[in-house]
């Protein structure tokens, strides 16, 4: 698995990063990470969930993303769903600092900036007006390319119906812990093996006692809770795409019984993990006839 760190590499001539991901080229980098730049993320259809700082977020018919730098989340790809994709659209502190900050016609996108550290989820609406503008983001020059990203940000400036996921404030927590990118690393690594406070302490070069009061005041969770929501995670991504048992993906996700998976997996969800998978698939069911019924095969 990656480094939990993700730096965005930009090319000599551009600030600006656009990649594409789908069933034949998934985004592998799913574990929890953070990236040093702001994202803002398209995925185009299905039925998914953002888990970030605890906080879940069920969305429909795909949905549309912008968060600013060092906000710890999971990857957003769903390749359960025909003809999905995700367009990501990475940007730095030069993309701001040398361009937007450049014309004081843009400083109403600095307010939109700002709060993107704060993840932004925007309605259905705002998601399809834009719609066209990732679609055809790909197959442009790197100038226009520019224009574009501009262009995206004004609309989603404009929009009245975003949703903000966090307080403020976390971004820069994590910013400001150099630490953090070693303990993220070590939890996706490990998860599915016994784990104690003490590995991960070992890991990162602290004592137990500094490393526990250290990652509650970082995360405002004790580590084995926090740990316990991240198998659940996986727990949930095994559930959709797999066919395996219960006890299997405990197992696979690092419980040593089901029993207390099960326990764990309604605490988190609200849902046992066989109910989870059954609405996960009849919800799957809907949205495949109802686009059958919208293209009815020849």
């Amino acid at each position: 698995m990656k480094p939990s760190f993700r730096p965005v590499s930009y090319s000599f001539q551009s600030a600006f990063q656009i990649e594409k991901f789908d069933k034949k080229i998934p985004c592998t980098h799913d574990g929890l990470h953070f990236h040093n730049s702001y994202e803002i993320v398209f995925v185009k259809n299905g039925s998914g969930k953002i888990n970030i700082e605890g906080i879940e977020f069920n969305y429909n018919n795909g949905t549309l993303i912008f968060m600013g730098p060092c906000i710890p989340h999971f990857g957003f790809s769903n390749t359960m769903f025909e003809n999905n994709y995700e367009i990501v659209i990475h940007f730095d502190n030069v993309f701001v600092e040398q361009r937007l900050k450049l014309f004081p016609e843009f400083t109403y996108l600095l307010r939109l900036l700002h709060l993107s550290k704060r993840f932004l989820v925007f309605d259905t609406e705002t998601k399809n007006k834009v719609a066209p503008m990732f679609e055809n983001i790909l197959g442009l020059t790197q100038g226009k390319q520019l224009l574009s990203i501009f262009g995206l940000l004004d609309e989603l400036s404009l929009s009245t119906s975003k949703k903000v996921l966090i307080k403020e404030g976390v971004s820069d927590r994590y910013a400001q812990n150099k630490q953090v990118t070693k303990i993220f690393e070590f939890i996706n690594k490990n998860y599915s093996l016994q784990v104690s406070t003490q590995d991960v302490a070992k890991h990162i070069g602290m004592t137990t006692n500094s490393f526990c009061r250290m990652f509650k005041t970082l995360t405002h969770k004790p580590f084995v809770e926090y740990l316990n929501e991240y198998r659940i995670h996986r727990g949930t991504k095994l559930l959709q795409e797999t066919d395996d048992s219960i006890s299997e993906i405990a197992y696979q996700c690092g419980f040593e019984n089901h029993s207390y998976f099960s326990l764990q997996f309604c605490r988190v969800t609200g849902k046992t993990p066989i109910n989870y998978r059954k609405e996960y698939r009849e919800r799957i069911d809907v949205e495949y006839h109802k686009k059958t019924k919208r293209h009815p095969e020849k």
